[in-house]
């Protein structure tokens, strides 16, 4: 079934764009949204939680035009300063304490190119603001680990198209069990099906008649799945 997915994601490239995706290079940083580098999927994936891309996109630039755009000088700033940098995201005296503290952190271990490796992985977890969806996003498209991210997106659009109810460990598993361990089949895979699950598969009334996985999902809606 992993592979009948990749067709149809594969066939709707453009979708996946619309969603934000942009599918290049294996090792390429613009796969997440578009961003330069790896800091800067790093700064994102503190600032997106809660609060729109769009937002995220340009407090992103903000901090480029001021070379705030990397982890070891967002180290040294004074808290008040990047507070005042990312204010217009949700949260943001939370978020730039927990950027900070996580800036810090990797500075102190060698920097993202070693930090974000999975032997650290459980240690990224401990960090305040890291679940299991965020390091693993960070490991695989920041750093290129091959370790699929799980989420409830992946939970959900799986459980459906297989008519089998999986918790998002599960999911995970399955994923990494049938999908060749490969970098871009994993950013690629992780895009798709989280744009679908944005797109379509909604928790509630999701939009089945509208959703490219259509022809290959087993189920019809049903809220237990």
């Amino acid at each position: 079934m992993i592979h009948e997915i990749l067709k149809i994601l594969d066939k709707n490239r453009e979708f996946l764009r619309e969603m934000g995706w942009i599918v290049s290079d294996p090792y390429s940083f613009e796969w997440w949204g578009g961003l330069k580098s790896a800091d800067e999927i790093a700064i994102s994936a503190f600032l997106v939680q809660m609060t729109k891309w769009e937002t995220v996109v340009k407090v992103i630039e903000n901090l480029r035009s001021k070379r705030l755009n990397y982890i070891d000088k967002i180290a040294e700033i004074p808290l008040s300063t990047l507070e005042e940098q990312i204010r217009s995201v949700n949260f943001y005296k939370t978020k730039a304490r927990r950027l900070k503290n996580f800036s810090e952190i990797v500075s102190k271990n060698g920097g993202l190119s070693v930090f974000l490796s999975l032997e650290y992985r459980d240690r990224i977890l401990e960090i305040e603001g890291i679940g299991e969806e965020t390091a693993d996003s960070l490991l695989l498209f920041a750093n290129n680990q091959l370790i699929f991210p799980q989420s409830e997106y992946l939970r959900r659009v799986l459980s459906r198209v297989l008519n089998k109810s999986m918790s998002k460990k599960e999911a995970k598993n399955y994923v990494e069990a049938n999908l060749e361990k490969d970098v871009f089949l994993y950013k690629f895979f992780h895009a798709g099906i989280v744009s679908v699950g944005k797109a379509y598969c909604y928790l509630n009334k999701p939009k089945c008649d509208k959703c490219i996985l259509k022809p290959l999902c087993k189920n019809k809606y049903n809220e237990t799945i």
